[in-house]
């Protein structure tokens, strides 16, 4: 869907500017967790949902430094978003091939 307000990113293409005006609504899940976020369309060489700010702000998530985890609430329960493992980065990464 079009962006209501179409911006500029410069940081993502060595400098150059590149107008942002797509939208799109993805769902998405994580263990029992299953949520939807409204993406920019931008073009890039991964396939990977990049939740920034505002969705850790809308989830009023708690980042806890030491173990790498994220709590937050959800619809009345609670979830922890746990790092992957070293043996889970390497089979996520060979299933992307």
């Amino acid at each position: 869907m079009p962006r209501p307000q179409p911006c500029k990113l410069q940081w993502l293409n060595d400098g150059e500017d590149m107008i942002v005006n797509q939208q799109v609504n993805v769902k998405f899940s994580t263990g029992n967790y299953e949520d939807s976020v409204l993406c920019d369309i931008v073009p890039m060489k991964v396939c990977h949902i990049l939740l920034g700010r505002p969705w850790l702000f809308e989830r009023k998530t708690t980042q806890h430094g030491h173990t790498n985890e994220i709590t937050f609430t959800h619809k009345d329960r609670n979830f922890v978003v746990h790092p992957l493992t070293p043996s889970q980065m390497v089979e996520d990464n060979a299933n992307e091939k």
